[in-house]
């Protein structure tokens, strides 16, 4: 029989406040079991909650803005295998940071209702707004998509891309919130196999460290108390706290003018 590894959250020390979003860090204990076998993971079917926070933080606090959206479609005959479509992937956007000089971008995989899969990938850089411009983009990457699929399709060729403006300043924000929280394309279909990862970015995307700030458990349930999410006494705090970052940045304020260092020469 296999002892599973247990994990004693512990008490919170501290929070790191990042642009939109906050982490809760514990002075946690791992307590070891007897050694065994470690469980064999099953093939993946759907996209995991875990992965979708994951996504949901990145996009929510990433300081990168896209512009751009790209979308990217097969024709009716398409591969089941996930490692040939992350193969095209890759071809795509290795393309893509040939042309564009390195663009940050972020992806995500779907499945359409009958089963192909599409993927989806936010890009930094803009689209012109001269028409002629924006039009040989438009060809350029429907021919450099069209080639690496080889379909020979001519429908394929004309509709099997689309480049599209991102308008607002958090529009693809939203939209990839509205991706790690839609739950319906992100079912593997049944004969679809070695679907890999559902997303993922280039390195300059992911967060960096904001502000981390020592603070213990009552001082964080107090800051959420009016939170619309705030948890009961008898729930944990959960470790990402979402859209709270001013709420702790304003803490972090009156913690530094309570700082018995300060020397405060305001008239009272």
């Amino acid at each position: 029989m296999t002892h599973m590894p247990t994990f004693d959250p512990g008490p919170i020390v501290s929070v790191e406040i990042f642009k939109r979003d906050v982490v809760v860090h514990r002075r946690g204990v791992l307590h070891k079991g007897n050694r065994g076998v470690a469980p064999k993971r099953n093939n993946i079917k759907m996209l995991s909650r875990k992965s979708r926070m994951r996504l949901a933080f990145i996009a929510n606090n990433t300081e990168v803005v896209f512009k751009t959206m790209v979308t990217l479609t097969y024709p009716s005959q398409y591969p089941s295998d996930g490692k040939l479509v992350k193969a095209h992937l890759n071809t795509f956007l290795t393309w893509a940071r040939r042309v564009l000089s390195h663009p940050s971008y972020l992806w995500f995989l779907e499945f359409q209702k009958r089963g192909a899969p599409h993927v989806h990938i936010l890009i930094d850089s803009a689209l012109s707004t001269d028409k002629a411009e924006r039009v040989a983009v438009y060809n350029k990457v429907a021919q450099r998509w069209y080639g690496i699929v080889g379909s020979g399709d001519e429908h394929h060729l004309r509709a099997g891309t689309r480049v599209e403006r991102i308008r607002k300043p958090d529009g693809a924000a939203r939209y990839a919130l509205k991706y790690a929280y839609k739950c319906e394309q992100k079912i593997v279909p049944a004969r679809y196999r070695n679907v890999g990862r559902f997303w993922g970015c280039s390195r300059d995307v992911r967060p960096t460290e904001s502000l981390v700030i020592p603070i213990d458990e009552l001082s964080v349930r107090s800051i959420l108390v009016d939170w619309d999410y705030c948890p009961d006494a008898d729930t944990l705090v959960y470790q990402t706290l979402f859209g709270c970052a001013e709420r702790f940045r304003s803490y972090s304020g009156v913690q530094v003018y309570l700082d018995t260092t300060v020397v405060d020469t305001r008239d009272p």
